[in-house]
């Protein structure tokens, strides 16, 4: 081997122990961790006062395909939705408190994105990619309501349905008239300047009777006034709401409710419930009336306005499973996830 040779070998080497030096050094990130947690610590985005106040929300959020599941603990907030540690596409807080958000992709799940747009303070816009892991500070708004947050990213044919609700709610009492006029303001703002044609945050139903009756009508895509999620309904404390639900049999692949069995016969969707839960203070959820899934029939619950807040309609994921005739397989593709678009919030002032 002459002098040149015995160069560029020395050189190879050099190179290649250059690569396993910087593949050594950033493979733990590299499949530990997807963005920056120091984004999120306290004294950085995060006031170090917020810690001191038990301001701060300790939070996971796993993003499936296709729905949000989110578990919570601290600032007066525990997670707990009927029993499950979990909430589905829900976040609880106060005004003024802080999310600690972390984020992970769930089992057998696509890219998919979590979006958060708070008009009044800042935008969140992160990508939860599988294998790696997401932070993001959510600055929860000071004034009471319900604020959307979304998939922003294409993950297939139902990523239009994944989206939550931040609900925040007051540390006692019920939502004050003063925020209910600022966020109906802010809403109708984003709604109507900055965010023309797009349903970030649902519309808005005042009821000021005693006795409201609200409708909830269900489309042929099994969502609820065409909005997903369905409206937010604002009613007087101590009211007695009426609440009427209509869903239509589920005919069609463009209905989540219309599902496929293994031997890829198409049927609706029976063994679900739809109900009205109460959300408390403390973040827990209970329910208060439940039935099964009824198609072609109008469902009636009545209730009692005590809570500050309540989910109605559909608040659990629905296995959905595309297998026209049989052919999803590995080969021709195939396309299933859970999938909640029938569901609503409503908010209780006084």
């Amino acid at each position: 081997m002459d002098k040149k040779e015995k160069y560029e070998l020395y050189w190879v080497i050099f190179v290649i122990f250059l690569f396993v030096i910087v593949i050594g050094s950033t493979v733990p990130l590299v499949f530990t961790v997807g963005g920056n947690p120091t984004s999120v610590q306290p004294g950085s985005l995060i006031p170090i006062a917020a810690v001191d106040q038990n301001k701060v929300i300790q939070a996971t959020l796993y993003a499936y395909q296709y729905y949000f599941a989110v578990s919570e603990n601290g600032g007066g907030i525990k997670s707990n939705e009927l029993g499950n540690s979990y909430y589905d596409n829900v976040m609880v807080a106060h005004p003024g408190e802080y999310i600690n958000l972390t984020m992970y992709a769930g089992p057998h799940s696509a890219t998919t994105n979590f979006y958060f747009p708070d008009y009044a303070t800042h935008v969140d816009d992160v990508q939860i990619v599988p294998g790696l892991v997401q932070y993001a500070p959510v600055v929860v708004p000071n004034i009471s309501g319900v604020f959307a947050f979304l998939n922003g990213e294409y993950n297939g044919p139902w990523f239009s349905n994944q989206v939550g609700l931040l609900l925040v709610l007051p540390q006692q009492g019920y939502i004050s008239q003063s925020d209910i006029n600022e966020y109906i303001q802010q809403t109708h703002s984003a709604q109507t300047s900055t965010l023309v044609g797009d349903p970030y945050n649902p519309p808005i139903v005042i009821y000021n009777s005693s006795t409201p009756t609200i409708y909830l009508v269900a489309d042929k895509y099994a969502v609820f006034n065409n909005s997903v999620p369905g409206p937010t309904l604002v009613v007087p404390v101590n009211s007695t709401m009426t609440i009427k639900m209509y869903i239509p049999i589920p005919n069609n692949d463009d209905n989540f409710l219309y599902n496929y069995s293994a031997s890829g016969q198409p049927y609706p969707v029976t063994n679900v419930d739809i109900g009205v839960y109460a959300v408390w203070w403390n973040g827990s959820i209970t329910l208060v009336k439940q039935v099964p899934i009824q198609y072609n029939t109008t469902v009636t619950f009545t209730v009692k306005a005590e809570a500050p807040a309540y989910l109605y309609g559909l608040i659990t994921p629905v296995f959905y499973n595309y297998n026209f005739m049989n052919m999803s397989n590995d080969l021709t593709g195939e396309q299933y996830g859970y999938v909640m678009g029938l569901w609503g919030a409503i908010l209780v002032e006084g």
